[in-house]
């Protein structure tokens, strides 16, 4: 086992994945099957119920096996992320229902580069990016890992224009897809970043039927462009659950 050089994109099958607690059952039959392990993200009420347990508002990978996390993230997730010898680091401030106080952990790193509203990233990770001179690329959207669902070092695919204009400004390549149609329960919709995740180098799996999506042979074509397969599950309705966030890899 060993962990990823850069967060969300395994070199190789993926044995340990973070996930919401809540995502399919179905989902997790899958990861169990490939023999990759569920790390469940446990429920917290210090945020609203809709994202109660989402592993990217709570945790931010940085690299290797270093971990950000929030003071007040579940203790029994964090206790289970340090079991696989990671290196947690806690945050400067807790998360906490009213926006932007639950959005200080969602970056969404992509190689060098990281995304998010740096007016209210916390200030302990933002000393990590700027003494490791990585690029801050900043955008409105706080819910920046949410929102980004990432191909490789160089794609994305993602509903939120300025993340898209943003991405193509900096040679990443992106493709802007509908948003909604994607489950997030108490909201209007969730986002394509919060259904998904890479558990081996060209292989992403969802959670959810992503050919339910309206834009799905837009999203089939891209996939194609890269050479990823798709895992997913069919006849379910595509959910938002805080990213499936790989971890650990043979």
């Amino acid at each position: 086992m060993r962990y990823l050089k850069f967060p969300y994109l395994p070199s190789k099958k993926v044995t340990h994945v973070l996930i919401d607690k809540r995502a399919y059952d179905k989902t997790v039959y899958i990861l169990e099957d490939l023999k990759i392990e569920a790390i469940f993200c446990e429920e917290s009420n210090d945020v609203y119920n809709a994202i109660s347990s989402h592993p990217d508002i709570f945790y931010f990978h940085y690299e290797d096996n270093l971990i950000f996390a929030a003071p007040n993230s579940p203790k029994k997730t964090t206790d289970e992320l340090c079991k696989l010898g990671f290196n947690i680091i806690f945050g400067e401030r807790n998360v906490s229902k009213k926006y932007p106080g639950d959005i200080g952990y969602n970056l969404a790193r992509i190689g060098n580069f990281v995304f998010h509203n740096f007016r209210f990233t916390d200030k302990i990770i933002l000393k990590y990016i700027e003494k490791d001179n990585l690029r801050k690329i900043h955008v409105n959207q706080g819910y920046s890992k949410c929102s980004i669902l990432i191909i490789n070092e160089r794609a994305i695919i993602t509903s939120d224009k300025k993340i898209y204009k943003k991405a193509l400004e900096n040679n990443i390549d992106a493709l802007l897809i509908v948003p909604g149609f994607i489950k997030l329960e108490g909201l209007n919709y969730g986002f394509i970043g919060g259904c998904g995740g890479l558990i081996d180098k060209d292989v992403l799996i969802f959670n959810g039927d992503i050919s339910k999506h309206p834009d799905y042979s837009k999203i089939k074509e891209f996939l194609n462009k890269y050479k990823i397969e798709c895992l997913c599950v069919e006849g379910f309705e595509l959910s938002d659950i805080g990213s499936i966030i790989p971890l650990c890899q043979q």
